[in-house]
């Protein structure tokens, strides 16, 4: 219809304008097709503006109009962009300016007006005449137009585009939606929507009647470019799905950390949604913060001002760790800085995300003690400072107390002189005598699908800590202690290693790096004086751990055996006692031991090797002083050694008590009998007040347990182990050595 009605009037005889009201659809159809034909020229009324910001000079359209069939190369011209124009205008104007043109002279030329925006004009002028319809005036079958302005101040600037004649150059072109651009003029009876916005926050409002945010939360710029989109899409929320935000956090720090548009935009959906989500620290601040870049910084140190017995602490601390745990170090560092100042707080808002938190839990422990918390702020650091009980035949208790009084004099970076005075008497009793070496407990162990991890300098202070990752991650584990050779050197102990197949073993020399080779990124002084090395430490074996369960998980090997050379020691480093002898040599290992020479007087000293080794905290004289820890001595902590047995955990394996009651008697307590439904390769413990009591094998599947400490009838409580695993809990009911004569045993007591 529309084509055919412009065809039938470029082949007429009348020389006067025609219009053709048209909608969006069919403005592009038409013009498309006009402009293929190539048998007309387009007229822009954009090029009659005399300036970007001016109207556009109807009188210069009536004279390109008069000259149409002298100055165009076509007679036929088609106009765009005077309908839009005239709509903004609005209806008397609109009226005026069409009645004037529909009796205007062509010539010999025709010329076609595409007119958007002002049909219900048209309408009125066609039923006052109904002899233009069909001749100068025409209706496409779709006249529906969503064309809309949004005008922003020169001043304010909110758009990239100024002036009415970029605004009608745009329509030119076509588009349907919203044409935003700045300009000073106004056009109060415009047929089309239009907003004037002078404050682009007020007009999101306007736009969209749920939005609440304040408007401090934003900057100018900041409103003005959601305003754009609020504009094309209407509502707030649709703005954020089109950016994709949801409320899972999972990129938070990505999302905040930058101070673009996007990440302010972020922060709006937050603060939009505050009520909406289930991190309620995430809803604290943003309550307290007022703008974006205030959120950014409260998100870390709000947690800062917020005492620990608060009732909604614990709340706020977990979900704020969920959402700073992707925040790197150089981020963090700040806060723990600021952190600092209520010193009998701040260890209560650290969390272990980043190593420079770690460091810092650390540090403040050696400075304020142990907090109650440990195992929610720091869980591997209170694995590695939960006690360790030792088992086997030998030195038991001894390990068991030294290596708990050890590992807390080296996070809490002091030396108690009791400690102290026991190191010197082990120095000279020499009790890790009594261990095998280590050496031999590798060699029992089969090579045959078994795989051999060498963590250098790992001493038997982690056990607590490996055996507890081991068991987080499934896995059953089996624990020997051994001695080293003296002195604690790598190459005087390395022979366990060379004899294990080539093609199942490695080394990882990270631990000892970090011990003492400037290398590891750790150096004691001034400047560094806690055992924040430590938190390092915890790292390389988690990550050797985790290796191990999933080599283990993927059936490469049936065991993970770890096993070190030599263990090290901190408190010799913190003790700094140099002795008086000067070696030729200057000392090897921080001068924990030197090539023998004659003559010595040295209480605390052993030769073995060719060397003269240290077994109390000195060094010899004009030695290098050591990093962070040293080895090459006889202290406990550089001798003893674990050999660690990894496998996966056979759920098969049922533990049932055979007696149900037992007799105990208060002089050599009670005997449990077990019965285990297939044979175990590892040692049996019943685990009773903390201490463990090994089983004794009366056949494949029964076992015996004395425990001395159950010496008063009523119910036992105990736990089972097979090696460090705990496979069961038991009841049973203890009695006299008469049954009957309970209450005359429990007097004897």
């Amino acid at each position: 219809m529309s084509m055919s009605a412009i065809e039938s009037y470029f082949k007429s005889n009348i020389y006067k304008p025609f219009f053709m009201a048209v909608g969006d659809s069919d403005y592009k159809v038409i013009k498309n097709k006009l402009a293929e034909s190539g048998e007309v020229e387009f007229i822009y009324m954009s090029k009659f503006c005399r300036s970007e910001d001016k109207k556009p000079d109807l009188d210069k359209l009536k004279e390109t109009l008069r000259m149409a069939d002298v100055d165009c190369q076509s007679n036929k011209i088609v106009i765009l962009g005077l309908g839009e124009y005239l709509a903004l205008e609005g209806a008397n104007k609109t009226i005026e300016v069409i009645d004037e043109l529909l009796s205007f002279k062509l010539g010999s030329a025709h010329a076609l007006f595409l007119l958007r925006g002002i049909v219900p004009q048209l309408q009125v002028i066609s039923k006052r005449d109904p002899r233009l319809k069909d001749r100068q005036i025409a209706f496409s079958d779709d006249t529906s137009s969503t064309l809309g302005f949004m005008f922003s101040s020169v001043e304010l600037g909110m758009y990239p585009k100024t002036g009415i004649a970029n605004a009608l150059m745009l329509a030119e072109e076509g588009i349907e939606e919203q044409i935003c651009v700045n300009t000073s003029l106004e056009f109060p009876d415009s047929l089309y929507y239009v907003q004037k916005v002078q404050n682009p926050y007020e007009a999101i409002r306007k736009v969209d009647k749920s939005f609440d945010i304040p408007k401090s939360c934003g900057s100018e710029e900041n409103w003005a470019q959601l305003l754009i989109e609020v504009n094309q899409s209407r509502r707030i929320s649709e703005v954020f799905r089109q950016h994709k935000f949801d409320d899972s956090l999972t990129n938070f720090y990505q999302m905040i950390s930058g101070s673009g548009y996007a990440n302010w935009l972020y922060y709006i959906f937050l603060f939009t949604n505050r009520n909406s989500g289930n991190n309620p620290y995430l809803k604290y601040v943003i309550g307290k913060s007022k703008d974006f870049e205030e959120f950014k910084t409260d998100i870390l140190n709000a947690i800062s001002d917020i005492p620990h017995t608060d009732k909604m602490f614990m709340d706020y601390y977990w979900a704020r760790k969920k959402l700073v745990c992707q925040y790197p170090d150089a981020d963090i560092s700040v806060f723990v800085l600021n952190n600092r100042f209520n010193a009998s707080e701040s260890i209560y808002k650290l969390t272990d995300n980043t190593r420079v938190e770690r460091e810092e839990i650390i540090a403040d422990i050696a400075q304020h003690g142990l907090p109650k918390d440990l195992d929610m702020i720091y869980p591997d650091l209170a694995l590695y400072l939960k006690q360790y009980h030792f088992n086997g035949d030998a030195m038991n208790e001894l390990l068991t107390e030294y290596f708990q009084k050890y590992k807390m004099q080296k996070v809490i970076n002091k030396i108690e002189p009791e400690f102290l005075d026991e190191v010197d008497k082990l120095a000279v009793s020499r009790e890790y005598n009594r261990l095998r070496t280590r050496d031999e407990i590798v060699a029992s162990i089969d090579t045959a699908g078994s795989f051999l991890c060498w963590i250098d300098a790992l001493g038997v202070e982690y056990l607590s800590f490996i055996v507890g990752l081991a068991q987080r991650r499934g896995l059953a584990v089996s624990v020997n202690v051994g001695r080293a050779e003296l002195p604690t050197l790598t190459f005087i102990n390395k022979h366990f290693y060379d004899a294990w197949p080539e093609e199942s073993k490695r080394k990882i020399e990270t631990l000892d790096d970090t011990k003492h080779s400037e290398s590891g990124g750790y150096k004691y002084g001034p400047s560094n004086q806690y055992s924040i090395h430590l938190a390092k430490e915890l790292q390389i074996i988690s990550d050797a751990i985790d290796e191990a369960a999933t080599d283990l998980g993927l059936r490469k090997y049936d065991r993970y055996v770890i096993a070190s050379d030599h263990g090290a020691s901190r408190l010799a480093v913190l003790k700094n006692k140099e002795e008086k002898y000067e070696t030729d040599t200057k000392g090897e290992h921080s001068g924990r031991c030197c090539k023998t020479f004659p003559d010595y007087d040295l209480p605390f000293a052993t030769e073995e090797n060719g060397y003269i080794v240290l077994a109390d905290y000195g060094r010899f004289k004009g030695s290098r002083a050591a990093n962070v820890e040293v080895h090459g001595g006889a202290s406990l902590e550089e001798v003893v050694v674990p050999v660690i047995t990894l496998s996966l955990k056979d759920s098969s394996i049922e533990i049932r008590v055979v007696d149900t009651v037992i007799k105990a008697d208060y002089k050599t307590g009670a005997v449990i009998n077990l019965y285990v439904n297939k044979a175990i390769s590892q040692q049996l413990f019943v685990e009773y007040k903390g201490k463990k009591y090994a089983g004794v094998s009366i056949d494949a599947n029964h076992f015996k347990v004395s425990v001395p400490e159950i010496k008063r009838a009523g119910n036992v409580d105990a736990e089972i182990y097979i090696g460090e695993d705990l496979v069961s809990h038991i009841t049973v009911k203890a009695v006299g050595k008469s049954a009957s004569m309970n209450s005359d045993f429990d007097d004897l007591i």
